[in-house]
């Protein structure tokens, strides 16, 4: 039988349709790079946008790639050996399943996936290249490793850009431990007021990134401090302690500035950022015009200069989680009470494979609150994790693309700050000359009753009642003073600490807040001054220091009642130290005694203080928290009824301060003065410290900050590059900005020393393997243009893709 006409022509259009359509979702993309490696990606679509990204990124880091993908699939034990077992199980237990992470993907906007799996297809283009060409192409480290390159599927891509916020928030584990020492030291009354002393709900002191008055969003009370029962068990918690401890301090060293343009010369937004190491790129097409950092392996830059405006983020310390006490079975501790019944945990057993040794299983839980983090088996409770980005964690991905993507600051907001899943702070700056500071993330409201310094009672009385809308977190639009500087600060005075983070008031951005706030008609140059000097403080390295002018009054009473020649000159040179480490006449020791003294007495007037009260738990209660509290501790003491909150107790013991404060300078005297033996109180002066590259150089000469392990790069173990540096005491990453239509660029530095860590298998490098590190160490940078014109003109190299997405 005939067709009728119309038929055929109707079969005509569909198939043109679907042609134009398959060729709709094709698209060119060519990547230029520039003298420094810096790729610049521009495509025809969003996905084919992200193709290039993907292969650009994969190209730079395949290896850092690849360990970061067995590190969120809990497998770095198959790379590194038991040294990593530990490591392991903890990301074994936090690590969504395959099928959890496809129902989230399937969740998101047809383009997001579109991009996603553009991204997926780029970075294993790269790999099948390799592997076409392995003795040309295969990173070293994979034959070091003894595995082949391989690429990726979507779930491993998918658990790469949701693990960041696992291990976050945990803290409450520790802090039980302390109360429950306390408790059974001196009772429950004191060791109430010494919990509330040493882990304050909020410090009244603490700098808010939000000046007060100015925070847009209504506030919300403090939790009382007043324990539940149900929160503290008769029995000991020192076991979960130690189970649920995180894999290490959380680097969380991001901080942002931000200049109006009445406070800065050219009359536009200046824009400061300093954080975590991560490649470079510019994306440039499917609604993208914007470059900056990213972590390994996601694609779109977390922070840096879009199409109109600069935007920065910062690791958000507000409270995100909560660690539940479950109430378990006495007859199966896989069982645990809710809501009057006993329900069963989720289980698996994995398998964890170790390089050189035998295979390790390891069991899995969860309960409707989250993870098993910890057990405390022989009290019958368990302790799970519940974190409000749980059904939210590709959500942060998008975030960050539509941050870059925004054509205006409504659309930088809703589009992307109200999308984040994880707790960050988003500063922007636009050029129409807007600043705005927004708090994002799923944050939970919590329960009244329970203090949430502690495990909340996982029996569902204290469930969540939801989560902040946008307008309730905090966030501020061109405030008054002119200026936003964030640190991984307390968002607003309503904030709480106590948890994850205390702040109070010598923290870190001391020196950020002096120099913004004197800061008048500021150029780029000076916010590249501003950087350096905030290096120099070293803030990102030990968050212990701050500026002795906090001490002074109490220094110089000391100084003043000793009668003592020695204690007035100690006490002198740590007031003349203005609390930058600084070597300007490079004979590798800091300029001033002042200096030596000032570090050694941080650490000898708290022992002094607060040892024979509480122990060391003046200190050991920061124990891996990236975020420490012991010098605002050491203030709020001195300060006494002075204090925003003044401690409950009298850790002097009825002596006078000033007496203690001279004994304090005594003993730092007579620690420090053993260290120069035979020399002079102005020549004490201290080593400076060194980044090592590569472990094996590290000497007891040469020290190195406690808190900065040596790095172990390749290229230093290989002399491809530097081995060690005078520590400059920075993050890892700058950015630099000016906001304005004529001034589209930014200005950066790479620590991880160069874009481009690609070794060959002969052990030879790349010209972009180490080319900033010293640029980082002397707080220099290079330009990213976003110009089209200019980035085509200087491009050293360039390569294009035809990217057609397989049919799924």
């Amino acid at each position: 039988m005939r067709r009728s006409i119309t038929a055929v022509l109707l079969g005509t259009l569909v198939s043109l349709h679907a042609a134009q359509a398959q060729a709709d979702t094709a698209g060119q993309v060519t990547i230029y790079r520039d003298g420094f490696g810096v790729p610049h990606v521009q495509g025809e679509t969003s996905d084919a946008v992200m193709f290039g990204a993907g292969y650009a990124i994969a190209h730079d880091r395949l290896a850092a790639m690849e360990l970061a993908r067995h590190n969120t699939q809990g497998r770095r034990a198959e790379l590194l050996g038991a040294s990593a077992i530990d490591a392991d199980k903890v990301m074994r237990s936090r690590k969504l399943t395959d099928e959890t992470l496809i129902r989230r993907y399937r969740a998101l906007a047809p383009e997001h996936r579109k991009m996603i799996q553009a991204m997926v297809d780029g970075i294993n283009k790269r790999i099948d290249d390799v592997n076409a060409d392995p003795g040309r192409l295969t990173p070293l480290e994979f034959i070091r490793w003894g595995i082949k390159p391989t690429r990726w599927s979507l779930t491993e891509y998918l658990a790469l850009i949701t693990a960041a916020p696992l291990g976050r928030d945990t803290y409450e584990i520790r802090n039980l431990e302390f109360l429950k020492d306390m408790t059974d030291r001196y009772g429950r009354e004191k060791a109430w007021q010494i919990f509330n002393d040493v882990v304050p709900i909020s410090d009244p002191d603490s700098p808010t990134i939000i000046p007060a008055g100015e925070d847009l969003a209504p506030a919300r009370p403090i939790p009382a401090p007043v324990l539940s029962p149900a929160q503290l068990p008769p029995g000991g918690v020192t076991s979960a302690a130690a189970q649920a401890a995180p894999l290490g301090p959380v680097q969380g060293a991001s901080r942002c500035m931000v200049i109006a343009p009445r406070k800065s010369a050219s009359g536009k937004v200046l824009m400061l950022e300093a954080t975590a190491d991560g490649p470079e790129i510019h994306l440039h097409g499917g609604g993208f015009d914007n470059a900056g950092f990213g972590s390994n392996g996601w694609g779109v830059p977390t922070m840096g200069r879009g199409a109109q405006h600069g935007w920065l983020m910062v690791s958000g310390k507000s409270e995100a989680g909560t660690v539940f006490a479950e109430e378990l079975n006495p007859r199966n501790r896989y069982e645990y009470r809710h809501k009057g019944e006993w329900k069963k945990m989720e289980r698996r057993t994995e398998t964890i494979t170790v390089k050189g040794g035998a295979p390790v299983t390891h069991e899995v839980a969860w309960t409707i609150h989250g993870p098993v983090i910890a057990w405390n088996i022989e009290n019958g409770t368990a302790y799970s994790q519940q974190m409000g980005v749980h059904g939210r964690e590709l959500d942060t991905w998008v975030a960050f693309a539509e941050m870059g993507r925004a054509k205006s600051l409504a659309e930088f907001r809703e589009k992307g700050v109200d999308r984040l899943g994880w707790n960050l702070g988003a500063c922007y700056g636009g050029e129409d000359g807007t600043i705005a500071y927004f708090e994002g993330g799923a944050l939970p409201k919590k329960a009244a009753g329970v203090d949430p310094r502690l495990p909340t009672p996982g029996t569902g009385e204290y469930e969540w009642t939801g989560f902040l809308t946008p307008q309730e977190k905090p966030h501020t639009i061109n405030p008054a003073q002119g200026y936003i500087f964030a640190w991984n600060s307390k968002a607003t005075s309503w904030s709480q600490e106590g948890d994850n983070a205390r702040i109070g008031a010598v923290y870190r951005t001391w020196l950020g807040d002096r120099l913004a706030g004197a800061g008048t008609s500021l150029s780029l140059l000076d916010m590249r001054d501003f950087n350096g000097r905030m290096f120099n403080a070293l803030g990102a390295v030990d968050r212990t220091q701050t500026a002795p002018d906090f001490f002074a009054p109490y220094i110089r009473n000391a100084i003043t009642a000793s009668g003592d020649s020695e204690v007035a000159r100690a006490g002198e040179y740590m007031l003349s130290f203005n609390g930058l480490y600084q070597d300007r006449d490079a004979d590798q020791k800091y300029d001033n005694p002042g200096l030596t003294l000032y570090r050694a007495w941080l650490e000898i007037a708290p022992r002094m203080l607060f040892g024979d009260d509480i122990g060391d738990w003046w200190k050991k209660i920061d124990a891996d928290r990236y975020l420490t509290y012991q010098t605002s501790l050491l203030l709020r003491a001195f300060q006494g009824d002075a204090a925003g909150a003044p401690l409950a107790v009298d850790y002097f013991n009825g002596r006078d301060r000033t007496a203690v404060m001279i004994d304090t300078i005594k003993a730092t005297i007579a620690e420090v003065k053993a260290r120069f033996p035979g020399k002079d109180m102005a020549e004490w002066k201290h080593p400076v410290f060194w980044k090592y590259f590569d472990a094996a150089l590290e000497t007891p000469d040469r020290p190195q900050m406690a808190e900065d392990a040596p790095e172990r790069r390749l290229s230093a173990v290989l002399r491809l590059g530097p081995t060690m540096a005078p520590h400059n005491g920075g993050e890892s990453w700058v950015g630099l900005m000016e906001i304005g239509r004529d001034h589209r660029a930014l200005y950066s530095v790479v620590d991880a020393g160069g874009q481009n860590l690609f070794i060959d298998p002969n052990g030879k490098g790349n010209p972009h393997l180490t080319d900033q590190t010293m640029m980082h160490e002397t707080n220099e940078l290079k330009k990213i243009s976003l110009a089209p014109d200019e980035i085509r003109r200087t491009a050293v190299s360039s390569v294009t893709f035809e990217y057609r997405p397989q049919t799924r």
